[in-house]
């Protein structure tokens, strides 16, 4: 890979601006062109942005004016709307009109950015997941789009036999830069809860990891979805002594209920509807082997993770 053009939406989100500072550094990438709604925070060499929806009809005819050799999507709306029309207008239309703009420029390399979340909450998940492992819909709107857009890849990777497709299903991304309702779940409550009986483990990857490893997956041309979660998990209790909270313990017949009246209250914490509640009473360990089989190494464990995200935040970790 030398002189490389690479298009990025979504370049001012955490992500984003991860990826950004790991591009500069490789000599391959000549070039990066991001694409936002927000302006970015800071400043990143090499960086042409561009203010643009990614619903927009005109993307197409645009990217094929500006023709790159890779395209990274990572514009989503991870914090969960209360307008799930518009949310899913983002998530999975903006993707499928991104696949449109890409089948359209001929772009030879394309990225995106699923989640481990796909493969749904369910009891009976595999411990761990792994790449072949099918994908689940469980009811939360975020996860059940980012199953309907691996639907849209795997299309698209059938019709385009010749692009470098890959897709990445990171478990809880979390670091210094990331804020979002699942960051403010463990720094913003008063007081957590959590589900009464059998707690899964849980999984936190560094925003600095998963940038490297969309990196590395480009640099060997990785086909396919891969798995990016550090081999280490903590339990709840692990959690909630680094972050320094005690934990509330609610049967589910109280905590749904519960969430279910916050969310429509629209009370900004947690901010999260109660079918998000499966993912932390279900298992969802992501086995992250096929990425290793790369070379790829992580520098974060999960518990690593959380203190970054923690110290950034002024709590300690």
């Amino acid at each position: 890979m030398t002189d490389k053009t690479v298009l990025m939406t979504g370049s001012s989100g955490y992500l984003g601006r991860a990826l950004c500072r790991r591009l500069v550094d490789v000599d391959w990438c000549e070039r990066i062109i991001g694409v936002d709604l927000a302006l970015p925070p800071e400043r990143c060499d090499r960086l042409s942005f561009h203010h643009r929806e990614i619903n927009d009809p005109g993307l197409a005819a645009w990217m094929q004016d500006v023709r790159p050799d890779v395209l990274v999507h990572l514009a989503f709306i991870v914090t969960p709307m209360h307008n799930a029309q518009a949310q899913w207008e983002i998530n999975v239309e903006g993707t499928r009109n991104v696949l449109r703009a890409a089948s359209a420029a001929q772009v030879p390399q394309v990225m995106v950015a699923s989640s481990g979340t796909a493969y749904g909450a369910w009891p009976d998940n595999p411990v761990p997941l792994r790449e072949t492992d099918p994908i689940r819909p469980s009811g939360f709107s975020y996860a059940d789009e980012k199953a309907e857009l691996e639907q849209e890849c795997a299309r698209f990777a059938q019709d385009h036999p010749d692009v470098v497709l890959s897709v990445i299903r990171p478990c809880v991304v979390y670091g210094p830069n990331v804020r979002n309702y699942l960051s403010d779940l463990l720094t913003a409550l008063p007081i957590p809860v959590a589900l009464s009986g059998q707690l899964p483990p849980l999984q936190f990857v560094h925003e600095s990891d998963v940038a490297a490893a969309m990196i590395k997956i480009l640099e060997t041309r990785a086909e396919g979805a891969f798995n990016i979660a550090p081999p280490d998990t903590m339990t709840l209790d692990e959690v909630l002594e680094l972050v320094g909270r005690q934990g509330l313990l609610l049967p589910e017949r109280v905590l749904f209920p519960l969430f279910g009246l916050l969310w429509k209250l629209r009370v900004p914490f947690p901010h999260a509807p109660p079918s998000f509640l499966d993912f932390m009473r279900y298992p969802w360990v992501l086995d992250s082997q096929k990425l290793r089989d790369l070379g790829f190494t992580f520098q974060y464990s999960s518990r690593d993770t959380l203190s970054s995200m923690l110290r950034a935040k002024g709590r300690g970790g």
